[in-house]
């Protein structure tokens, strides 16, 4: 008690030294009121603005009294108040965009090293309030210096919400023209004011693999050592030894663009990314996206790890997804949402949206811009493993179904913003899955003479044609839903207007009338059968290496096994005498020192196998594994009836593995190991 009147008789006597109180901001349950050094930059007064926003519609009560200070425009006379107050100024004095947060008598005491850092500790307090420990207080300073965005795609964004939200994601600088080259006109000079005011450098690409940052003050070139190859495998540029990444959220271009929905899994970010930062890219990360809006939860993992790399434990990365879901929706929804959310990346591991057309984009030529490949039938095959097709898509309808269920826990308040975030994703994902899929069926099925008397084709074709029909739907109801929430930004359904997007591909065109008589469908459950293999995931290993580690929400298993170079995974199992294949599926990384990424096969006593993972060349191996999701290695195998152990070694770090199967059929054409997650 003794401590605490000390201090507030020291913060009466300060107050006369700041700029005049702001009016306190009347909050349902609570008030809070602000006092700022007279000298500070634009950016604190947009975080006040924020604060006061985000504050108003909290569901907490809050009150405060707040003293706000900005050590590099701070005075004499401040930084004397601040050594009367005991704030640890010496610990981020020196560090860009740092900030500490602590109570001292009856007020919060906000301190950033910088104007950003300012505004970053005046949004935290919005955010959660006073730190737990209010005498030490909390302080935070950002793992990487630089944490941006570029715009991947030629519409203009109402840059100042965007701003806003770079703002609250601790952004630091925003970048278009990264994957062209080429720099919009209207970028950089006409928006150098608007970006100081929020505290944002803007960059534009400087050489092959540079970064101009420029700001009203200041300008800097950093170098990039790491980038993804356009699909979120991370890989070394050069040496690996500059401090810049480069990572996509959205890509245009060959073998195939993403640009509709953000489906990368939370595992692969969190992983490739770390391991960046563990080989020196700790300076500058930047994300490419072509809607942040869609990119929402990637963007915040990619930068809540920017700011702090620890923020993510990749053995347990779906509790980062628990812990958005519950600050956007409430803890409730959160525990309803989040296993049902890892399914949903699962199964766009198993085949993204955008490229359920199963082709591959050709070099841009005068009439074919974008290179569309067309529409070409998938690699599912309903005759497998007692119709992986099917099952599918009723693993898309089972998490529809449940997500539709979930939304009971979200407040009316949240429920445009949970649609747009959630349910537009998971239900668009699940209907372009049925569009493709089954008109690929009604292809199959009949040929074009008995193509209108075969009810089996009709049905099929009609769920396609509906599953489209509601993807439309769905995208104005999205464009609804952004508008009452006075957010600018729209859904583009179909990028590029590739053919994957488009109506779907039948064998003749459907009346409406026949679609009404065979538009109805139950769903029909489709057991999972494994045909008596031998299949497991990678997680379910007998034994493993000091340095192989578990990685959550990454793979199709959800449980993909890291090892590092010299490390060995291995699997006891029982047979009895087989022949055929082993099938090996790993996540399509990238070596480390820029080689071929390499491990060795064993069965038993057999002399290891090498095998190449992901060869150096962007060549078909590498299309074929970054478009599925995994890089697949076949070898024969022989085996005598007994107990056999399968062991995995790796040559190279970085090496991934997902999931493993020997299979009685050599020949066997399918998609989707027979595998329970």
């Amino acid at each position: 008690m003794k401590f605490r009147n000390i201090f507030y008789t020291l913060l009466l006597a300060f107050t006369s030294l700041y700029a005049q109180a702001r009016p306190a901001v009347s909050l349902s349950g609570g008030s809070v009121s602000y006092t700022v050094q007279k000298k500070h930059h634009p950016v604190v007064d947009k975080a006040l603005e924020l604060m006061a926003s985000d504050l108003k519609s909290a569901a907490r009560p809050v009150k405060g009294d707040l003293l706000v200070f900005q050590l590099d425009m701070a005075s004499n006379k401040d930084m004397k108040t601040l050594g009367s107050l005991q704030v640890p100024v010496m610990d981020i004095i020196a560090k860009k965009d740092a900030f500490w947060i602590g109570v001292r008598g009856t007020r919060t005491v906000i301190v950033g090293s910088n104007g950003r850092g300012t505004a970053y500790g005046i949004l935290q307090f919005a955010k959660a309030g006073d730190p737990e420990n209010k005498v030490k207080g909390l302080t935070e300073i950002p793992s990487v210096e630089y944490r941006g965005l570029s715009l991947e795609g030629t519409h203009q964004p109402d840059y100042h919400r965007l701003f806003e939200e770079m703002l609250r994601r601790r952004a630091n600088f925003l970048c278009e023209g990264w994957d062209s080259g080429d720099v919009p006109g209207h970028f950089v000079h006409s928006l150098r004011q608007v970006a100081d005011s929020f505290g944002i450098l803007l960059a534009t690409p400087h050489g092959s693999h540079g970064l101009r940052l420029q700001g009203m003050k200041k300008s800097l070139t950093v170098n990039i050592g790491w980038a993804d190859d356009n699909y979120g495998y991370i890989a070394p540029v050069d040496d690996g030894s500059d401090g810049g990444a480069v990572y996509h959220l959205a890509y245009a271009g060959r073998p195939h663009s993403y640009l509709w929905l953000c489906t990368t899994q939370p595992g692969l970010i969190a992983n490739e990314l770390q391991t960046a930062y563990r080989k020196g890219a700790d300076r500058l990360w930047m994300a490419v996206v072509y809607n942040p809006d869609v990119a929402a939860y990637q963007l915040d993992l990619m930068m809540d790890m920017a700011w702090n790399i620890k923020s993510v434990d990749t053995s347990n990365t779906r509790q980062h997804l628990r812990d958005w879901l519950a600050r956007q929706f409430g803890a409730k929804a959160a525990g309803a949402l989040v296993e049902l959310l890892c399914e949903y990346f699962r199964l766009t591991n198993i085949r993204k949206p955008e490229f359920m057309d199963f082709t591959r984009q050709k070099a841009p030529s005068k009439h074919n811009k974008n290179g569309d490949g067309g529409i070409a039938n998938t690699a599912f095959n309903a005759e497998e493993f007692d119709n992986e097709l099917d099952r599918y898509l009723n693993n898309y309808h089972k998490v529809s179904g449940q997500v539709r269920q979930a939304r009971r826990y979200v407040a009316a308040k949240d429920t445009d913003r949970f649609f747009t975030l959630v349910e537009y994703p998971v239900y668009a994902a699940e209907q372009m899955a049925v569009k493709m899929l089954e008109s690929q069926e009604s292809r199959l099925i009949a040929r074009p003479v008995s193509f209108h008397h075969d009810s089996e084709a009709l049905e099929s074709a009609a769920r396609s044609l509906k599953a489209y029909r509601k993807i439309q739907e769905l995208t104005t109801l999205y464009n609804n839903a952004m508008a009452r929430m006075r957010r600018s930004g729209t859904m583009d359904a179909a990028p590029q207007n590739l053919a994957v997007f488009g109506v779907p591909l039948l064998t003749d065109t459907l009346s409406e009338a026949e679609l009404r008589q065979y538009g109805t469908y139950t769903h029909s459950d489709a057991p999972l059968g494994n045909d008596n293999n031998i299949v497991s995931t990678a997680a379910r290993y007998t034994s493993a290496g000091p340095g192989s580690r578990v990685v959550d929400l990454l793979g199709r298993s959800l449980k993909a096994v890291e090892l590092s170079q010299g490390d060995s995974v291995a699997y006891r199992f029982t047979s009895g005498t087989v022949g055929g294949v082993l099938r090996l599926a790993f996540v399509p990384t990238h070596a480390l020192d820029g080689g071929s990424l390499q491990c060795t096969v064993s069965i038993d006593s057999q002399a290891p196998r090498t095998v190449i993972v992901s060869p150096d060349a962007r060549g078909d191996q590498w299309a074929d594994g970054v478009l599925r999701g995994q890089a697949l290695v076949t070898l024969p195998v022989a085996l005598s009836s007994g107990a056999h152990t399968l062991t995995i070694k790796a040559l190279s770090d970085h090496v991934v593995f997902d999931e493993w199967m020997i299979d009685r059929d050599a020949d066997r054409h399918f998609y989707v190991f027979p595998n329970r997650p």
